[in-house]
């Protein structure tokens, strides 16, 4: 149980054994992608996230890393802000992304990008990613990765490992590309780390797959993640927080609002035992 920090045992052990009792036909499973399912940290270094991986790799005009922390720079303060109120960071957070969007078109962002990212796998998967998502296919447990990243980066990932299973459903910001392959903005309204929630799947046809699957094990890295699971009634929900960062520091924090915390970038071997143990 090394890295695996549980709030309350006995209180879990019952959820599981309702969730078990239930059977798989009524789990499915909500995630995060960037620093959930994927590293948050690789020889001690912290992992770039999908939009950093664009920043960082040279692909656009030679202003647009400096602007680009300019932003974050302006509104990374609103974000982790502990006395803003939550309708606030959501207005700020939604300014960020329409402002980045529009930069990104004026820098040349292309579809060229999203492919050289793939092919270099610049992205790094979490140990246990790729068996999690095999267990949850051959079980038919419906998945949906709700993430503020980059959406086109995620399914694009997932082919690339042959894992974009009829049974995932990806929510995310997805480019909408011109013919020429730059982009235009994004297809969908902005997903940030404090709109993600389940309500953004009511209209479309993943809904019907999981409307009424009322048992929900929640994955996410953030607390911001918590907000996933809102917008459809749930019985059973099991939250596991991955705490990559600063873990004596934001401990407290994330064991109130976790049922399970893992700690050090561990891997995702423990959520696997669980969803393997309620399809018993």
């Amino acid at each position: 149980m090394k890295n695996i920090l549980i709030k309350d045992p006995k209180k879990l052990k019952q959820k599981i054994d309702l969730m078990q009792a239930d059977g798989k036909e009524f789990l499915h499973i909500v995630s995060d992608f960037d620093r959930s399912l994927t590293k948050g940290s690789i020889k001690g270094q912290k992992v770039h996230t999908a939009i950093a991986q664009i920043r960082e790799g040279g692909y656009l005009t030679k202003g647009y890393p400096a602007k680009a922390f300019a932003l974050f720079d302006k509104y990374n303060p609103y974000e982790i802000s502990e006395t803003l109120h939550y309708k606030e960071k959501c207005a700020k957070m939604l300014e960020w992304w329409s402002t980045h969007i529009k930069l990104l078109a004026k820098s040349g962002m292309n579809k060229g990008v999203v492919d050289d990212i793939i092919k270099k796998k610049k992205v790094k998967l979490r140990e246990g990613t790729l068996e999690l998502l095999d267990l949850l296919h051959k079980k038919a447990i419906p998945m949906l990765i709700l993430s503020s990243a980059l959406g086109d980066i995620i399914t694009e990932l997932l082919k690339s490992e042959e894992r974009l299973y009829n049974n995932i459903h990806v929510v995310s910001n997805f480019f909408d590309f011109n013919k020429d392959g730059t982009i235009k903005g994004y297809k969908s309204n902005i997903i940030h780390v404090f709109n993600k929630n389940e309500f953004q799947i009511k209209k479309t046809d993943y809904y019907n797959q999981i409307k009424k699957r009322k048992n929900v094990i929640l994955i996410g890295d953030s607390l911001g993640d918590l907000h996933m699971s809102e917008g459809i009634p749930h019985d059973e929900i099991i939250c596991i927080g991955f705490l990559n960062y600063d873990v004596e520091k934001q401990k407290k924090a994330y064991m109130d609002a976790f049922d399970v915390v893992i700690t050090n970038d561990a891997s995702l071997e423990y959520v696997f035992s669980v969803i393997k143990d309620i399809c018993q």
